[in-house]
């Protein structure tokens, strides 16, 4: 294994981290013209059940973005911890996977082009899901039924916030989560479209292999030895392409959303322009 090509890819993941990690500050608001700045004055204005909605269902919409991508900041911050030399790209290649569900939620939310009821018909869609999982998580973690609002925001919760805001109730069509003409793709759907998006193949599958111990991924991270004619063993191996794999995926997946935030925001875009040479300069080197 080639240390400092090692050190290198964590180096970047380390920079892209950095850089995108100004979009969670709470000191960034959208610039004059925005179309962050247009919905809020929309909402400002839209009729609601009692009264009008205000800045905050929006704004809430925008959190919620803003705290999915933090996590997966904090999962490329853990990439880069692991990537010293001392362990496979098993848990790598896990969080890369994780990190990408959770930056397609974030990159799925901020989406320029929806305007202001679109957003929280998105958010109220999300909630619905969240909703309904942490209900099932606590039933199955057998927590009284007149308990369970403690434990996690209810489908009733959710419903009562869209009656307010004169909004559709959101609903479950299938597999699928709805809020009137707004429907929350499956993870594996969102980091399809996602990577689309930004031109990338997707490695959604290859990357749950991982997570879930199938043969042909841990393989990728062990390498078979023969000690005797007896002994078969599999021991750790520090495959170097894995870990600039995770990298490019991770990287890209937090570009996406990046991207829809600095448009959605009004934001300046050379810091992502000049992380695009950077990018293409680690995955492709001889270029």
């Amino acid at each position: 294994m080639n240390r400092s090509a090692l050190n290198k890819y964590a180096q970047f993941l380390t920079d892209t981290v950095d850089i995108f990690s100004v979009l969670v500050d709470p000191a960034v608001a959208p610039a004059p013209g925005s179309p962050a700045e247009c919905e809020l004055r929309a909402a400002r204005e839209q009729p609601a059940h009692t009264g009008v909605w205000g800045e905050s269902p929006v704004r809430t919409a925008y959190a919620l973005a803003a705290m999915s991508y933090s996590a997966a900041l904090d999962q490329g911050r853990a990439m880069a911890a692991l990537m010293t030399g001392g362990f496979t790209a098993v848990p790598v290649v896990v969080l890369a996977r994780s990190l990408t569900e959770v930056t397609s939620q974030a990159w799925w939310l901020l989406d320029p082009g929806i305007g202001h009821i679109g957003r929280v018909r998105r958010l109220q869609a999300l909630r619905c899901r969240s909703a309904d999982e942490g209900q099932r998580a606590a039933a199955a973690d057998s927590v009284p039924e007149d308990e369970r609002y403690l434990y996690t925001e209810t489908i009733s919760q959710v419903e009562e916030y869209s009656r307010r805001l004169d909004l559709e109730a959101p609903s479950k069509d299938g597999r699928v989560y709805v809020c009137g003409g707004e429907r929350l793709p499956s993870a594996s759907h969102r980091v399809k479209d996602l990577f689309g998006e930004v031109g990338v193949a997707g490695v959604y599958r290859l990357y749950s292999a991982f997570s879930h111990g199938e043969l042909f991924a841990l393989w990728q991270g062990f390498e078979k030895t023969t000690e005797g004619s007896q002994h078969i063993q599999y021991r750790p191996a520090v495959n170097e392409e894995s870990f600039k794999g995770a990298v490019a995926v991770a990287s890209y997946a937090l570009y996406a959303p990046a991207a829809r935030a600095v448009s959605l925001f009004g934001l300046d875009q050379r810091s992502l322009e000049e992380w695009i040479d950077e990018h293409d300069a680690m995955v492709h080197p001889d270029m």
